[in-house]
């Protein structure tokens, strides 16, 4: 709880799911709503939605089962990969609940393809899917893969640093010798378990103990040992009301067998009242006719608990075969099929003497036919195994490839562009600075060029990662037109915006891809325009969505030019490339990022007239509370104006030139400038103190950036010293990049090249994020 980053969230997270699985309720919720309020102050969405689906579970488990259709809804159409494979989890074990355990274990082996490998918190999620697959599999009596599931989930993944209870894992184990009838490991089991929950000083785990007593002792057909097992929690269950649907049908079965009628009968009519009211959550198959069977018997009335045993007994025999085949349906199509066939026989032959001999059949058939689609499965996984090993590798060796090369040529592209855009301050005779602006605007071309095949490689291998945030939707438009009004006002062409009324309000989406689409379009519209207009619209389309649309009068285009305008390295036609420049990216990239947003992007033009592109985002409106903090927020962090430069800077980075670079913009300013070459020599010269600031390059030799950037918050926390600001900078530019150096402990993140500007506002950014964390937060 004293942390302020995403290991704090998801520690916060560890403890609250440890509660809500014990059903501990009232203490996982006061976890969970803690989670949810760090996650709102520190704007971390991916808890945000972690928190709200932990609150659905919650719902469920206390009984609430209209809570399983939102949890199916976010698991199909949660952006955030983590926060999606917990919401497909809780919805699988849903599925399981209701018996549709096949489907619940294809979605636990599709979400597995959704966890990136080398991620943090891969292998929580991992482990997550694996707990759940252990439940799915031991709803199957299958013993060896719950076993072995189970050992993914509580051994191979698990984490010192997130302890989990030992009587999870055992409580499973015993639950599943109960089910097989192995009566003796069962009891064994049990009293493991009972000592733990002893030790653990836990009230809902003694309930879950005092269920685990009940399934022994009936594995064992001790029903008067059932009743001592749940006698503490009296007629109405109390405090263990929230396990009625798995103990009222196991006490009623116990107090027939032993005479104790007019209980077994109040029983009966308690799940009679939670199930009129949807307040009785069964797993599987209902034990209701077995209840009245067993009642009947008790009566006397042997007969008719006959007929409703041989009921009772038929629906569990369909239901195994249901749950079973359900379990394999991943293996092949066929099997279903067979399995349906055979059950509708077994329904038409329902009163036919040759029943037992048809099914005797059916398992054989069903046997032979599993032996023979496991082989067939299993040489088709190893040819899987294959394929989609040699796709990580390329994917692997895809992304190494556009990290180096975006890391070798913005190095370079760093010294070009920096010492251009310093010699545009400098005295220059006329001819050369017109040399300079040369430099300058073909570097920053290069850098577009550069910036957008990284986004479109990015976009091809499904690597481009949605953030989803709180913005003004009519600033963020008139920002985005703004950069270009100077360009508009060169060439003569007029550059209007207009925002309808109704889009003057907070949206929630992602603001940087957003403004990427919007300052593409309206470069590409000024780009094609000579004379005359361009102008930018944003108006509401209805149910959450706002239409965007920019026009221009510039050259146009026809049908036959429009069906090749959205294709990668192409244009309306190949004259236009010589005249106008580009590579023809930008405009398959904006269409991609609005697919990606949940929106469509299209055009039409008139040859020679003008052209006009629209999009329409799905953009909601955040709660007000919650919109107006963000905007407060927003409007605190651009204040700068209070914030001093720093007086003494630390620069760490390996390369010669971008010493040279950083040591000629800061020449004028007010500032001690110490250069280092590598991380260990700026983490001792940090050891030292007495800087303001540092910058850190990521890649370096000895010790890089990430590594020295860890050791200095690490002494910093050691030696009770003040955190001292440090910014990534670096020519490495990924998300990932960024990610790393956030979770090593960066207060910023400035990609190279780097312009003057570019660098004080980034120095300033950060210098105004660390007062803010030094201030006190209000209660």
């Amino acid at each position: 709880m004293r942390r302020n980053d995403r290991e704090g969230l998801q520690r916060l997270y560890h403890v609250a799911w440890i509660f809500l699985n014990q059903g501990e309720f009232d203490r996982a919720e006061m976890w969970n709503d803690r989670l949810a309020a760090a996650a709102r102050h520190q704007r971390d969405q991916r808890y945000v939605r972690i928190a709200q689906l932990n609150g659905l579970t919650l719902r469920y488990d206390e009984g609430e089962t209209a809570a399983a259709d939102e949890m199916r809804r976010l698991a199909a159409m949660e952006p955030d990969w983590f926060a999606r494979v917990h919401a497909i989890r809780i919805w699988a074990l849903a599925l399981m609940d209701r018996d549709q355990i096949g489907e619940g274990l294809k979605l636990l082996a599709d979400a597995d393809s959704l966890i990136p490998d080398k991620a943090p918190y891969a292998r929580v999620a991992r482990a997550g899917l694996w707990e759940m697959t252990g439940m799915g599999l031991m709803k199957l009596n299958d013993i060896d893969g719950a076993t072995a599931a189970f050992g993914q989930f509580e051994i191979d993944l698990a984490n010192p640093d997130y302890p989990r209870p030992d009587f999870d894992a055992i409580y499973n184990l015993s639950r599943l010798s109960a089910q097989l009838g192995d009566a003796e490991q069962a009891e064994r089991l049990y009293q493991a378990h009972h000592r733990l929950t002893l030790r653990a000083g836990i009230p809902s785990l003694a309930v879950y103990d005092a269920r685990l007593c009940a399934m022994a002792a009936e594995a064992a057909d001790a029903p008067q040992d059932v009743l001592q097992c749940l006698a503490p929690y009296g007629e109405g269950l109390e405090e263990a009301s929230f396990l009625a649907a798995q103990l009222l049908p196991v006490r009623a079965i116990a107090r027939a067998k032993v005479g104790q009628v007019a209980g077994a009968r109040r029983d009966l009519e308690q799940i009679r009242r939670r199930a009129a009211v949807d307040r009785f959550r069964e797993e599987g198959q209902s034990e209701i006719t077995h209840v009245e069977a067993e009642i009947l018997f008790a009566e006397g009335r042997a007969s008719e608990a006959f007929v409703k045993l041989r009921d009772h007994a038929r629906q569990e025999r369909v239901a195994d075969a249901r749950r079973f085949s359900g379990g394999i349906r991943q293996v092949t199509g066929d099997m279903q099929q067979q399995l349906m066939e055979r059950r509708a026989q077994l329904e038409t032959a329902r009163a036919n003497t040759r029943l037992q001999g048809i099914l005797l059949a059916f398992c054989v058939i069903f046997v032979l036919s599993a032996g023979a689609a496991l082989l067939w499965m299993w040489s088709q996984a190893k040819d899987l195994r294959v394929a989609r090993r040699r796709a990580e590798d390329a994917s692997r060796s895809k992304s190494e490839f556009l990290a180096n090369m975006s890391h070798e040529i913005r190095t370079p592209l760093n010294g070009v562009v920096a010492m251009a855009d310093a010699l545009t301050r400098a005295r220059l005779e006329p001819r050369e600075r017109e040399m300079v602006e040369v430099i300058q605007s073909s570097g920053v071309t290069l850098e577009r060029l550069l910036s957008d095949i990284l986004d479109s490689a990015k976009i091809e291998a499904g690597q481009i990662a949605l953030e989803r945030s709180i913005f003004d939707l009519g600033d963020t438009v008139r920002g985005a037109a703004a950069l270009y009004r100077p360009r508009a006002d060169e060439k003569g062409v007029a550059l209007s915006v207009q925002v309808d009324p109704l889009g003057e309000r907070a949206v929630e989406g992602d603001v940087v891809r957003l403004r990427q689409v919007l300052s593409n379009l309206i470069s590409n519209a000024l780009k094609f325009t000579e004379a005359g207009a361009v102008t930018v619209t944003a108006v509401p389309a209805g149910d959450d969505r706002v239409r965007f649309t920019i026009s221009d009068t510039g050259c146009g285009f026809d049908d036959e030019q429009k069906s090749r305008i959205f294709n990668r390295f192409q244009q309306a036609d190949g004259s236009i490339t010589r005249r106008f420049g580009g590579t023809g990216l930008g405009l398959a990239i904006s269409r991609e990022l609005v697919e990606l947003m949940g929106g469509v992007l299209d055009c039409q033009g008139r040859p020679g007239q003008g052209a006009e592109f629209w999009f329409e985002l799905p953009l909601a409106q955040p709660q007000t509370e919650t919109a107006a903090a963000v905007v407060q927020s927003q409007c605190d962090t651009g204040d700068f104006d209070d914030v001093a430069f720093p007086a003494r800077i630390l620069l760490a980075d390996d390369h010669p030139a971008n010493r040279k670079v950083i040591e000629i913009m800061l020449a004028g300013m007010p500032t001690e400038l110490i250069l280092v070459e590598d991380g260990r020599q700026a983490l001792e010269a940090a050891s030292r103190g007495g800087f303001d600031l540092i910058l850190m390059d990521m890649q370096m030799p000895v010790m890089d950036g990430l590594t020295a950037t860890a050791a200095i918050r690490a002494l910093e926390a050691e030696n009770g010293l003040d955190r001292t600001p440090i910014i990534m900078l670096t020519a490495n530019a990924l998300p990932d990049h960024v990610e790393a150096g956030r979770a090593a402990g960066a207060d910023g993140h400035l990609s190279k090249p780097i312009t003057l500007l570019g660098l004080l506002d980034g120095v300033a950014a950060a210098l105004a994020s660390a007062e803010r964390m030094k201030r006190p937060v209000a209660a």
